[in-house]
């Protein structure tokens, strides 16, 4: 399908703040990548207080009538309210509506207020879901959906085949009670007693960072550097000096940082939750462990540096694994979602 032909003009809408990660990413990424096929594009944040988003209500109904199609981003809890004032908008208006559902909380969420997600849901024109893991609780509730994954930019030159995995780790998840990283903590502590050189990079930030701090301090473990949050575009900086991420998170969907790593050649270890175990396959292309299991976690980080051949194996088929994520592989699933 030739995109030229389409040349529906769209409107994202999103708690959407450049440069900040997460859906901001995805939203920066997909409006980019359009823009280039030839689509107009424009962007309506609906981040902020109360009154900033009774605000952006009345702005997105002048704006939106310029607009053939609104591609809401959305997630749970206060992440569900683009959902709500989007749809809303766009029914009123008549335009299509296109909404693409983000993160792992999705399951309590649509249990706790199944009447409030049915009736908005229930309104679009084609929900987007990240993993199969969210096809599986769209189908539980009867939602219609179609699987696109997150689309991520592959940074030409920033693959590194290492010639031996180091106990370098580097982590890069919010310090939220969800992204769990104590236990990012209490595996490298367990880690450091077996590997005494082993280092732990952390990038982000959060409301949590003092108490992880202190707990660094209590424990006295050395080699832990909170870098804070730094720009996407060095990320990779960090990330090549690094040889193992990690991510411990209690509930996620599919996170974009874990496809960063497979980018930059680290083996990722995550904890199997969420839309996780349909991006890594334990043993293939990175290794799973159970849910705030600080001892598993551990157990695999000392794998991946005593088994050197296996862990470069399972680097090399996470990198080839990247295609399925690339524009050139879903472009045509969103010219075809926008017709």
């Amino acid at each position: 399908m030739n995109s030229k032909e389409l040349n529906k003009a769209i409107l994202f809408v999103a708690n959407y703040k450049s440069g900040s990660g997460g859906i901001s990413t995805q939203v920066d990424i997909l409006s980019d990548l359009l823009r280039k096929e030839g689509y107009p594009i424009g962007i309506c944040s609906l981040k902020g207080t109360v009154l900033t988003r009774i605000k952006a209500l009345t702005r997105i109904c002048k704006v939106a009538k310029n607009y053939d199609v609104l591609h809401i981003h959305a997630c749970s809890r206060w992440g569900f309210v683009p959902a709500v004032i989007g749809i809303k908008v766009g029914k009123k208006l008549g335009k299509k509506i296109v909404l693409t559902y983000h993160g792992g909380g999705a399951k309590s969420f649509f249990r706790k207020h199944t009447r409030l997600v049915k009736k908005y849901l229930g309104q679009t024109d084609t929900n987007i879901v990240l993993s199969g893991f969210l096809c599986e609780v769209f189908c539980q509730y009867d939602i219609p959906c179609v699987i696109v994954p997150n689309i991520i930019e592959l940074r030409e030159g920033v693959y590194r085949d290492r010639a031996s995995i180091l106990p370098n780790f580097i982590s890069i998840r919010s310090f939220t009670p969800t992204y769990n990283m104590l236990c990012t903590l209490k595996a490298f502590l367990i880690v450091k007693q077996r590997f005494p050189q082993a280092t732990l990079t952390l990038l982000g930030g959060g409301p949590l960072r003092s108490e992880l701090e202190a707990f660094v301090c209590e424990q006295k473990i050395d080699d832990v550097n909170f870098v804070g949050v730094v720009p996407n575009e060095v990320v990779y900086d960090y990330l090549d000096k690094a040889d193992v991420m990690l991510s411990s998170p209690l509930t996620d969907n599919m996170p974009v940082s874990l496809l960063e790593g497979f980018n930059a050649g680290l083996l990722v270890i995550s904890s199997r939750v969420g839309g996780v175990p349909y991006m890594i396959q334990d043993g293939i292309n990175g290794l799973l462990f159970s849910s705030d299991n600080a001892n598993e976690m551990a157990d695999k980080m000392i794998e991946s540096i005593e088994n050197q051949e296996k862990t470069k194996e399972m680097i090399r088929n996470a990198h080839e694994d990247l295609r399925s994520y690339s524009w050139e592989n879903n472009r045509e699933k969103y010219f075809s979602i926008y017709q």
